[in-house]
């Protein structure tokens, strides 16, 4: 491209993320509606990271409308949402949902199949892939909104005062394991690597970076295979026998240690990289997950559904959703959150591509997206979330020995895909 189109384009792109920036004359998210207005209730769990960005969204399309206005209550972490909404009290209108819980919502009649709502343009932007996900016998019950994978976030800053120079080639675990200990050598009071393991998602995504063999295959989970067992212990010498990772500490503290300039390396998921880049005070790396033996990596999606709570604002419900899916609103999520863009015609646009070779962390998770596997599984996930991270507590805070306790969730997951073939 010559350098004149180039800085076009450039400059083209900046106007239009610029745009969104520039507040509509809508409602702050706290006034009440005005007389005669319909009011929709969205539930969701977009917490920290990315809250600002969608109640942006939320008031500009409120800013469009005379009259009916979107209010976005947020409900907490996922499984609080989904709680909820499975307690039937007080219904939203609008919710945005993992795509690994939306097969519960329809098992229990709470959303409302929107196949006829959906307009044919936007089943042919999304790629077919991802519809498979938010459909049952046919009906489709969500459209998929946004997917994010598992990514490593390095700290440049201490890889050089470690000696190190910064790539953006991935490496397996056993390359990275020498970096570890060349931080922690060469840097006072910083810890080397943070490791979640809070949600199966993050399990599944470590394991299998670790052991390059899929371990959530055929909607079953297998857990007490010889190399997983190996993948936790070597997590587990991390921790108490190497002294590289922080013993004991949530999602958000580790977060909040590598906006400290504390820690070298956090794997964390690809929506919270526009957050981590604008708070951290040093120049941002990230690589993708190791991949032996070419792995796919594990996606995590949202989607968006409707619930039964009112068939007379339905229709009015669903012109938010398509507002939300937008070419527009769908390239302000991803140049906003780092989730890659959904819509065909967005990541293929000339301005993107331009931008990426600006903004270069953002091609991991768009990388990510084209190559992962979704997870979905037809099981009751709040149970066996709960088997997991049970397990994950006992080897990585009691310390007990990995080979017995995957022993044991093995048994118990069997129980649960035992149950859910007999429905």
């Amino acid at each position: 491209m010559h350098r004149k189109q180039k800085y076009i384009v450039i400059i083209s792109i900046c106007a239009l993320l610029l745009g969104f920036l520039i507040p509509y004359p809508s409602l702050p998210m706290g006034q009440k509606k005005k007389e005669g207005q319909e009011e929709l209730k969205f539930w969701h769990s977009i917490g920290t990271h990315n809250k600002e960005v969608l109640g942006e969204l939320i008031n500009s399309f409120n800013g469009l409308q005379k009259q009916t206005i979107v209010r976005g209550v947020f409900e907490g972490n996922d499984e609080d949402l989904y709680i909820k909404l499975l307690s039937r009290e007080n219904l939203p209108d609008i919710v945005l949902i993992p795509v690994h819980l939306l097969p519960g919502l329809v098992r229990e009649n709470l959303v409302v199949n929107l196949s006829s709502y959906i307009p044919q343009k936007i089943r042919e932007e999304i790629a077919i892939r991802y519809w498979e996900f938010v459909t049952f016998e046919d009906r489709t019950y969500g459209i998929p909104f946004s997917f994010s994978s598992q990514i490593i976030f390095v700290n440049q800053n201490l890889l050089r005062i470690a000696g190190l120079r910064y790539t953006g080639e991935s490496l397996s675990w056993e390359k990275i394991f020498p970096i570890l200990t060349k931080i922690q050598a060469n840097t006072e009071g910083k810890w080397a690597i943070f490791i979640p393991m809070e949600t199966t998602t993050q399990f599944i995504s470590f394991v299998e970076s670790y052991t390059g063999q899929l371990i959530y295959r055929d909607e079953h989970l297998i857990v007490n295979d010889k190399k997983t067992i190996e993948a936790m212990s070597y997590l587990q010498q991390l921790v108490y026998s190497h002294s590289l990772m922080p013993p004991r500490i949530t999602m958000q503290e580790g977060e909040q240690l590598f906006l400290s300039g504390k820690l070298g390396m956090m794997i964390a998921p690809s929506s919270m990289l526009v957050y981590t880049q604008s708070n951290l005070p040093y120049s941002l790396g990230v690589w993708h997950m190791p991949a032996p033996g070419g792995i796919k990596p594990l996606i995590t999606g949202l989607c968006l559904a409707l619930i039964k709570s009112n068939t007379k604002r339905e229709k009015e419900a669903f012109a938010f959703l398509e507002y939300l899916l937008s070419s527009e609103n769908i390239l302000k999520w991803h140049t906003h959150t780092g989730d890659p863009a959904i819509r065909m015609d967005v990541k293929n646009s000339l301005d993107l591509l331009v931008f990426y070779e600006e903004n270069p962390n953002y091609t991991t998770p768009v990388i990510d997206l084209e190559r992962g596997r979704v997870f979905n599984p037809r099981v009751d996930y709040i149970t066996l979330n709960k088997i997991i991270k049970t397990a994950l507590e006992r080897i990585m805070i009691n310390r007990e020995e990995p080979a017995a306790v995957l022993t044991d969730t093995q048994g118990q997951i069997d129980t649960l895909w035992l149950t859910a073939q007999s429905r």
